[in-house]
């Protein structure tokens, strides 16, 4: 029962992001055929997601605005193209959606923590090491929970 109601929520959720542009339905289906997430893309459906950009931003507008953000420093050495890790992920997730953390996350609000607390929290699904690589399923069910969460957090 749980998992079809993940499943459906994963589903409702990818269906609220397909805009009728045909660009970001390309976007997607490269995103969610990959074995890993990218930075670019992972973000962009974060920045989605919380409104940050406009539906018809692109991923390469997401990174822009990732550099050009407080969380910019962590990513300097990144291309748009390599692999995002969970705790990166966390962090982004956690400051855009403007999520509830730990003491530890408030006093340093840094990677580490985010993941901690993304975990503690479960909003991201199965145990997760903080810098191993996330894959698009991760990415995509991470935000879905995240989303719920703040629908009955309201």
């Amino acid at each position: 029962m749980i998992k079809k109601l993940l499943t459906l929520t994963i589903l409702i959720f990818l269906i609220s992001l397909l805009p009728v542009f045909s660009q970001s339905n390309e976007e997607l289906d490269r995103f969610l055929s990959q074995q890993n997430a990218d930075v670019s893309t992972s973000v962009w459906l974060i920045y989605l997601s919380t409104e940050r950009l406009p539906y018809d931003a692109t991923p390469e507008e997401a990174m822009n605005y990732l550099m050009n953000s407080d969380q910019g420093k962590y990513f300097s050495e990144k291309s748009a193209e390599s692999s995002i890790s969970y705790k990166e992920f966390a962090l982004i997730a956690m400051v855009e959606n403007e999520l509830p953390g730990g003491l530890m996350y408030k006093i340093f609000k840094n990677p580490r923590y985010a993941a901690r607390d993304m975990s503690y929290n479960r909003w991201m699904p199965g145990d997760i090491k903080p810098d191993s690589d996330i894959t698009p399923w991760d990415v995509t069910t991470a935000i879905s929970q995240i989303l719920t969460w703040k629908e009955a957090n309201r």
